[in-house]
């Protein structure tokens, strides 16, 4: 219990410290401090500080699907809706100060981009699988087509993200990029009548 608990308060500190000042730029040590807690706990709990930041992002993306799952079930009718709805929430997710800094900005540097991308692939699963078998089952879409589809989805979402966090003008380029990725996302899931 107090093991779970000290653990809870490093990747919160984590967090913390991270999305404030990104990733090289904090210790362990004053992760531990600002937990409350001794370098030895951070050393008890995570392999290294790599470890722990990555546990700090697995949190933010535990935090973003629950808020995305929150804003569509129930909300929307099960269908294109939900993907755009959904899509929505990510965005303003991924805009917010931590997700940015620690998924988009140090996440690609620390993890390495091959673990970037597979943590990031529960969002892929969960919700963009999630919601394009509830458009399958509509019958706008095949089934057979709904993990490539999850997968192109993902795909622009991550570089629409990637191309906000990188702008001098960021709300002119979230516009820009929202606009784009609802029409690719309505476009991929029209009717072809083929």
């Amino acid at each position: 219990m107090e093991s779970t608990a000290n653990r809870e308060k490093l990747v919160g500190a984590a967090r913390a410290l991270f999305a404030e000042r990104g990733y090289a730029a904090v210790s362990v040590d004053e992760i531990a401090a600002r937990a409350g807690l001794t370098k030895g706990a951070v050393y008890y709990q995570f392999k290294d500080k790599r470890d722990l930041f990555r546990a700090a992002c697995q949190a933010v993306i535990d935090e973003i699907v629950g808020r995305v799952t929150r804003g569509t079930m129930d909300h929307v009718e099960h269908s294109v809706d939900e993907i755009v709805t959904g899509s929505g929430i990510l965005f303003d997710a991924y805009e917010g100060r931590e997700a940015r800094q620690l998924l988009l900005i140090d996440g690609p540097a620390v993890l390495g981009m091959s673990a970037w991308i597979a943590m990031q692939s529960r969002l892929r699963i969960e919700l963009g699988e999630h919601a394009l078998h509830h458009v399958a089952d509509a019958g706008l879409i095949e089934r057979e087509m709904v993990p490539a589809l999850a997968h192109l989805l993902s795909g622009a979402f991550r570089q629409g993200v990637l191309q906000i966090a990188a702008s001098d003008d960021p709300a002119a380029t979230s516009a820009a990029v929202r606009a784009a990725y609802r029409r690719l996302a309505l476009g991929l899931l029209a009717r072809t009548g083929d």
